[in-house]
């Protein structure tokens, strides 16, 4: 019965078979055989736990049950998404989105498989706010979590993912410096100095403004001070 699933699974094509779980079993309900497809969200809002799709009908192959079931668990904005090839709760180009710190973004939820690009954005992104080593893509582990059931991810090397990091660093720089060069209100820059357990001296620059009732301070730059005259500091003082 297992294989006949499996076989079944070859020709379940659209992307409304993502919302609900691969645990799909064949079972009678009041004597008709039925194929029963549970709900893949965390809290199912339906006593059932998902969808009987019966296969005594002439329409034993069609999805609008399921559809209906995945909007009233998901939302409607996450299932059009889905069927049109797209993620739940997209991107929508704001500022905020773009820069907000971690905790601030919305929550988004993908009901696809990533592709490799968007594997790799991912990457970036996660090393970089996480404070992870660029070498963490060559753990044994996180291939096998990332790879199963999707042999088809091309994971990058480390070399490449450094890469990648600069470049986002770019674009982000340049999107940063448009966004401060139009802004039409005031910019506050703060400066400040410290000295890092190990005796090695840093100041950075920041910039703090109010962009659409939000909020952003923006780290301009960093720098090693490669030496501190204190001689000239106790004879100005």
């Amino acid at each position: 019965m297992q294989s006949f699933v499996e076989a079944l699974k070859k020709t379940w094509r659209s992307p409304i078979y993502t919302f609900f779980s691969d645990d799909v079993s064949v079972q009678y309900h009041n004597s008709r055989p039925c194929h029963f497809f549970p709900c893949a969200a965390r809290k199912c809002k339906t006593a059932l736990g998902g969808v009987r799709r019966y296969q005594d009908t002439k329409d034993k192959s069609s999805t609008t049950n399921l559809k209906h079931h995945a909007i009233g668990c998901f939302g409607e904005d996450a299932v059009t998404n889905a069927l049109k090839g797209k993620d739940a709760n997209p991107n929508n180009g704001s500022i905020f989105a773009a820069f907000a710190r971690q905790g601030q973004q919305p929550v988004r939820y993908s009901h696809r498989t990533h592709s490799n690009p968007e594997v790799m954005a991912h990457l970036v992104k996660w090393v970089t706010e996480s404070n992870r080593p660029v070498n963490i893509v060559n753990d044994r582990e996180l291939h096998s979590l990332l790879t199963a059931g999707r042999p088809h991810i091309d994971l990058p090397s480390p070399d490449t993912l450094t890469c990648k990091i600069h470049l986002a660093f770019d674009k982000a720089s340049d999107r940063i410096g448009k966004l401060l060069r139009d802004h039409p209100g005031r910019l506050h820059f703060a400066t400040d100095a410290w000295t890092s357990p190990n005796h090695r001296a840093f100041v950075a620059w920041t910039v703090h403004l109010e962009h659409d009732g939000q909020m952003f301070s923006f780290l301009l730059d960093i720098v090693e001070v490669a030496e501190v005259c204190y001689t000239n500091l106790s004879i100005n003082l």
